[in-house]
Order: C-alpha cells, then structure tokens, then sequence
C-alpha cells in the first residue's frame, strides 16, 4: 500500500446496509471523521416482493434518537399493535398487546427501502461514501486499520483508528481478518410474499408454529401482511413455482383453523421469494482495530424477527464505547474500546440466540405428548403476568433499551 497516499479516517464502515448507515450517524455525532466503503448503490426504492424488517420499539427509539425515524415513518410504516403466538392446531395462545407496555406499538414493519431512503437522506455531506468500491486488501496494525479499495477511478488507500466490518452473512472483511465462524445450516428455506386476507389484522402480528417452521405474518398495512413461511427445501421450491390460486389455497390451511376463524382466508398475494435459513456467529466480534458489527457478527432464523434489532444494539453499544473514549480524548481503535464493545454484547447476543434456536427445538418435536405439553404451555403463559411481561418487554424491545 506505500505506493498510494492514504486518506486518514477515525472510523472505517465496510458495508453501507442499515447497521453501517446508523454507526455513521453515530460516529458523525461524536464529532468523528467516518467513511463507508459499499459495493452496491444503497437500495432505496420500491421492490418486488417487498423485502420488509420487523423493528422493535427500542430500534424505532434508536433511529429517533439518530433524527431519523421521522423521515422513515413519512414513507410509511405499519405498527404492531398486538402479537399473537400460537401453534396450528393445537390449544392455547399468547396474545401480547401494546398498552400492556404503555407504547404506542411493540413494533413497526417497514420495508427495508424505506429505512435505507431515511438513513441516507441524513449521512449526506456527513460522511465520505466509496460507493461502488471493492475492498481489495486490509492491514490491522498496531497504530491504525490500513485498507486498499478499488472504484470507478481506480485503487485507493485508506487509513482508519478503527475498521467496522458491516457486510453481512458472508462477511469479506471477518474472513480477511482470519475470524473464523460457527453455527448450521437449518434445513429450512424462508418464503416470503405480500398477502390480503378475507378480513382485516387489524395491525395484529402473527407467529404461528408448525412442524416444517414458523409461519410469520406480519402487518404491512391496513389490509395486508408480509409472510416469512418456513418449510423444507423441497417443500419451498414447490411452493415457490405454484399459481397464485393453489399458493393462497395452501397458506390459507396452513395457518390453521383457528387463524382462518380469525382472519378468513388469504386471497391475494404480490410475487414471491425465497432464502436459506441459518445460523452464523462470528467466534470472535473483534480483533486488532477491528469490530464487526450486525449480521457481519452473528446472523440468526428469522423467528421473532431479532436479527436487525440485535445489530442495532451492536450500533449502540459500538457507540457507547467509542463515545467514551472520545469523551477521555483516547484512541478510538484501542483494544479497551474493543474489550468494552465484546463484553457488553456477550449476554445479549447468547440471550437472543438462545431464545430464537430454543423456540425451534420446541416446536420441531413432533411427538404427541410434548405437542400436548406446548399446548397447555401456551395457555399457562398467557395466565402468568411475570412471564408474559418477560415476553412483552423483550418482544418489544425494552429490556435491552439504555436507561
């Protein structure tokens, strides 16, 4: 990299998604000269299906907090009123409900444009974006993170106190680093598509279990859901190429009898798609001058809708321990901030991944005597406040928002 002369950063975002937007946001308003390096333009337009996140109340508080959420909710948003989990089928269910929490929802569906759109309406002329730019080599030094990317007009060297990793799955840069991961393959792929039932949601959020997965569906607005519909491989591919009319036909029973009571049948549905489930964890969220933050980090199944919503506390804690170096006039990239930012993720992180991998174990056993347990189970919650309140909170969100 001595051939070239590098242009020196505080922060060095790898990733341009919506983790690496709000770090920037943050890093920009602790007075932080930050770049993002991004392979592809930033998606801020409509697309077909309409790829959705589930955002908590606490990331919604996050992004207010960052002066965004009000330019994301004008493009419009859905809340969630009520969450109601059950199992196809089978007795019992737990209906969780906003004003139990004293919020306004216990979550929002927006569409990951929407999001993209806000974030980046706010980064302009605050950050320096290489965009599209390939990371070509990196160097973790003791002094600084030294990268080299290439763009339209040609390689680059940048020089940074600290390098963030926030480029998903497949991370480039954990792999350049040498950070290895652990984790499996689920066995399961994810159909998702818009759908309009008979009768209105009224902004309720539906997680409903079945033998093949979860089944998600999810308000997107006043008269239609956002589906995550988990089933087996060759399940999924049938499902994926069927006629609209046999698709509606078959959602329609497997969301079972007591859903069709509630909601009728489904009746029309927008294009579909279809991703592999999995989970991945980094063994290590940092290593010299280097963070990884989001899905770079640790990417989860999609059950309960946490994956975002723990990468915006990786934001926010990434944060918390920049700020207060930059507060002790300290070096923003030493190994403290870093021991700061793996420790305060550690219990948070096996917490999440320990709830959304159990609740799978539990309502993948198919036999008798434990459905008749998970029945009565679901019943029993919802007449022990303690543990609903437990559910709500961390549905919602609360438990890990900063006081």
């Amino acid at each position: 990299m001595s051939r070239f002369k590098s242009k020196h950063y505080d922060i060095i975002i790898i990733g341009g998604g919506m983790c690496g937007g709000a770090l920037a946001l943050e890093m920009h308003a602790l007075g932080l000269k930050a770049a993002i390096i991004e392979m592809q333009p930033p998606h801020t337009g409509a697309t077909q299906p309409e790829r959705v996140i589930a955002l908590s109340y606490g990331s919604r508080c996050h992004f207010d907090s960052l002066g965004v959420w009000k330019d994301i909710d004008a493009l419009g948003v859905a809340p969630i009123k009520q969450i109601s989990v059950n199992e196809a089928d089978n007795r019992g269910c737990v209906q969780l409900h906003h004003s139990e929490a004293n919020i306004d929802a216990l979550g929002y569906v927006v569409q990951n444009a929407h999001v993209l759109k806000g974030v980046y309406a706010h980064l302009e002329g605050k950050v320096d974006m290489y965009c599209p730019a390939s990371v070509q080599s990196i160097s973790l030094e003791d002094d600084a993170a030294h990268v080299c990317i290439r763009d339209a007009k040609g390689e680059k060297s940048l020089q940074g106190s600290l390098l963030v990793a926030a480029d998903g799955t497949n991370s480039q840069i954990r792999s350049m680093a040498g950070i290895g991961t652990f984790g499996w393959d689920h066995n399961r792929f994810g159909i998702v598509a818009s759908v309009r039932p008979e009768k209105p949601h009224e902004f309720t959020a539906f997680e409903c279990f079945r033998s093949s997965g979860p089944l998600a569906l999810l308000p997107l607005d006043e008269k239609r859901f956002s589906i995550v519909w988990t089933l087996k491989p060759e399940e999924a591919s049938r499902t994926l190429s069927m006629p609209d009319i046999m698709f509606l036909r078959r959602l329609s029973r497997a969301i079972g009898a007591d859903l069709r009571g509630r909601l009728g049948d489904m009746v029309e549905t927008g294009s579909r798609a279809c991703f592999p489930f999995e989970l991945r964890q980094a063994k290590s969220r940092t290593a010299k001058r280097l963070a990884l933050i989001g899905n770079a980090a640790h990417t989860l199944h999609p059950v309960a809708g946490q994956g975002l919503n723990l990468g915006m506390r990786d934001v926010r804690t990434l944060a918390d321990a920049v700020g207060s170096a930059v507060r002790g006039k300290r070096d923003v990239g030493a190994m403290i901030v870093l021991e700061a930012y793996e420790g305060g993720r550690r219990a948070d992180n096996a917490s999440v991944i320990g709830f959304t991998e159990g609740l799978n174990a539990v309502f993948n056993n198919e036999l008798a005597p434990v459905k008749f347990a998970r029945g009565w189970g679901l019943e029993g919650l919802q007449q022990l406040p303690n543990v609903k309140d437990w559910l709500l909170r961390h549905a919602a969100g609360l438990s890990q928002m900063q006081t």
